[in-house]
């Protein structure tokens, strides 16, 4: 038993130290989790306490090494040779040989409380923690300018996962626009440098709070406020590498190895992964509805491949509708708003991983737009119209709702998965999605398109943060400022139909209205705290699509983990095999010889 425990323990082993980056890649396989945002436990990211170390990467080159120059004083007079000395004129520059030191760091943090309302207006009700990271680095000569700065976090998917790059300004500053899941507390920060007395290269690597206890009283005083972080770092002995180190950053773009998706490849660096959320929509605009959010929910996640400037080449997205709370029909759509043309891919499948080929007959709720069904080159105007994600959801969820009357008996039987959309937005030019408000709350611009009309027009419903009226409030906030569409990170369990999520004795969400009225500062984890205890007169339900849901094949992340992988996957089947084999061969020997 242990010899069979041990042949199949070297070759994960071995592919995990292949892998240092994503880690044992085969583990995933053992239990894949329901993909909800979870905080990890163990995750040193969130210590909180913003000290900064200097970690040798083991690399050493001597071109790195800058002789410093000592001028000395006196008269202007020549120089003579004699022997074995040198006389040097004063005021000549002397190269000298540097004495080896160690590069040191002291780090100061600033923070400042960060409005997460609609310009210090309305309530956006975004579950994300959206903040700029600000990094000022110096050393004995002053402010360190194009040193590449990198910001991760670790608790979305318990790897470390980038979720900014930027380079130090001729004041030695850059500022860094993050989103994040809202169980992020604290950030990474690396920066990649040299030791110029040893030619080392180093890295700075510390933590940042992006947030911190409420001072606030009552319900507000429980919860945490959004802090931008200004780190101010102090080295000695630390620069930016002079050209490029290949064994700490390949393809020379800037980024180190450790932190770049495309090692080989310097238009590319990272690939921003969200993580998996639900979107989800009231569709009674302009009417305030019932505040179901049922209507039209979609499990979702996606991931953007960036340049080393932060700019987006590609969108991958995958789309999973289920639930349709609602007797209109809908579609969902993605408005681009950017200056360049894209090639859109679209590939769809059934409830049970078979192609699907329904979206060609299902009726359109957007004029005049291009792409629907079977994707194609799209230009700017039509990119900003709407990408097709999911057609019209009568038939993206078989003529099932998923969303049954309070007090409805609703098992795993009577949930129904409906129709996944898988999704790649290829842009022709890298492009600064922040440029033009194509992200808010760190999500792309999705909106519900109706099969009902005002004005002759199909009605559309956005989230808040992308129009506002003439008065200047947002247009997709109701008198009350309770919004038509909201996204929750991980699979959000729905209200049952006609049960307003504003009200506890109802929908069960006890936390909501605190999240709500605190203007985001409460209870930032509202969506795990459902009462599910009945009571009489007062059905306590919510829709356990949490519990129903089932992957369907693995995600993007992982695809995209096992393609970077093949070569390590491949040899470890190998290794296994020869194992397998060479104890069969064994025990056959033994057999003849018996």
């Amino acid at each position: 038993m242990k010899r069979w425990f041990v042949l199949f323990t070297i070759p994960l082993i071995l592919l995990d130290c292949s892998n240092k980056k994503k880690g044992l890649l085969l583990l995933p396989f053992l239990g894949l989790g329901d993909g909800s945002t979870q905080q990890a436990a163990t995750s040193s990211a969130n210590t909180g306490d913003g000290t900064f170390t200097v970690v040798g990467l083991e690399t050493t080159d001597p071109n790195q090494v800058t002789p410093p120059t000592e001028t000395t004083g006196g008269s202007t007079g020549g120089g003579a040779t004699t022997g074995d000395q040198t006389t040097t004129s004063p005021g000549t520059p002397v190269a000298t040989t540097p004495t080896p030191s160690p590069t040191t760091v002291n780090n100061e943090t600033t923070v400042v409380v960060v409005d997460q309302t609609n310009n210090g207006g309305d309530f956006n009700f975004e579950t994300n923690v959206t903040v700029p990271v600000t990094v000022v680095i110096e050393n004995e000569a002053g402010p360190v300018a194009n040193a590449p700065v990198t910001v991760t976090e670790t608790t979305t998917t318990g790897e470390p996962n980038v979720v900014g790059t930027g380079t130090t300004d001729s004041n030695g500053s850059v500022t860094i626009p993050i989103s994040v899941p809202p169980t992020v507390t604290t950030v990474e920060v690396s920066v990649i440098g040299v030791n110029p007395t040893t030619g080392e290269v180093v890295e700075i690597t510390g933590s940042a709070p992006i947030q911190q206890p409420s001072t606030g009283s009552g319900s507000e005083g429980s919860g945490t406020v959004v802090v931008a972080p200004v780190v101010n770092v102090d080295t000695t002995n630390f620069q930016p590498v002079n050209g490029c180190v290949q064994a700490v950053d390949s393809d020379c773009d800037g980024v180190a190895n450790s932190y770049d998706e495309f090692p080989d490849d310097p238009s590319l660096a990272t690939t921003a992964r969200s993580g998996r959320y639900t979107i989800a929509f009231e569709d009674m605009y302009p009417s305030a509805g019932d505040a179901d959010l049922n209507d039209h929910s979609t499990v979702f996640s996606t991931e953007m491949d960036k340049t080393p400037t932060n700019k987006v080449k590609t969108i991958r997205g995958t789309y999973t509708h289920v639930a349709k709370g609602a007797g209109y029909n809908h579609e969902l759509r993605l408005s681009l708003d950017v200056p360049t043309n894209a090639t859109v891919q679209v590939n769809y499948i059934d409830g049970s991983g078979q192609p699907w080929n329904g979206c060609v007959s299902a009726s359109k709720y957007t004029a005049n737009a291009v792409g629907d069904c079977t994707g194609g080159t799209l230009n700017t105007a039509q990119l900003k119209r709407g990408i097709l994600i999911l057609p019209s959801s009568d038939k993206t969820l078989f003529g099932k709702k998923n969303a049954p009357s309070a007090g409805t008996t609703f098992t795993i039987n009577d949930f129904v998965r409906g129709v996944t959309a898988q999704v790649t937005i290829t842009f022709e030019e890298p492009v600064d999605l922040n440029a033009t408000k194509n992200l808010v709350g760190g999500h792309l611009n999705y909106f519900l398109a109706i099969n009902q009309k005002t004005d002759g027009v199909y009605r559309q419903i956005y989230r808040p943060g992308y129009f506002t009226n003439s008065a200047g409030k947002d247009s997709f906030l109701d008198s009350k400022g309770f919004p038509w569409a909201i996204i929750v990170p991980g699979i959000f369990n729905h209200p049952t139909e006609g049960a307003d999520i504003r009200k506890p004795s109802t929908s069960g969400y006890i936390f909501f209205n605190s999240w709500m009225n605190s203007n985001g500062v409460a209870h930032k984890d509202w969506y795990l705290h459902v009462d599910q205890i009945p009571a009489p007169n007062r059905p306590s339900y919510v829709v356990r699509v949490s519990d129903f849901y089932a992957d369907n094949g693995f995600s993007a992340y992982l695809i995209k983990a096992v393609r970077k992988n093949a070569l390590e996957v491949s040899a470890s089947l190998i290794v296994v095999g020869a194992a397998l084999g060479f104890l069969m061969k064994k025990r056959l020997e033994k057999k003849q010889a018996a």
